[in-house]
């Protein structure tokens, strides 16, 4: 039971790391023309509604086992 907190503490620096992360791909995505026009966002947006299902889907089998 020692390793839990240490566990806790990686998880907490990895939800932190992912907020500049984030914003970094936010502003590296508002540079490409494309993606600001209807038909990117749009994509955009099935692409990451795909990922989100994927990502859900191998989650729940996972927890499952």
């Amino acid at each position: 039971m020692k390793s839990k907190p240490r566990l806790v503490f990686w998880e907490l620096v990895l939800i932190l790391a992912s907020v500049p992360i984030f914003r970094g791909i936010w502003l590296l995505l508002d540079g490409i023309e494309w993606l600001n026009r209807p038909a990117g966002l749009w994509a955009s947006l099935a692409v990451g509604g795909i990922l989100a299902s994927v990502a859900l889907a191998a989650i729940e089998r996972v927890s499952n086992k």
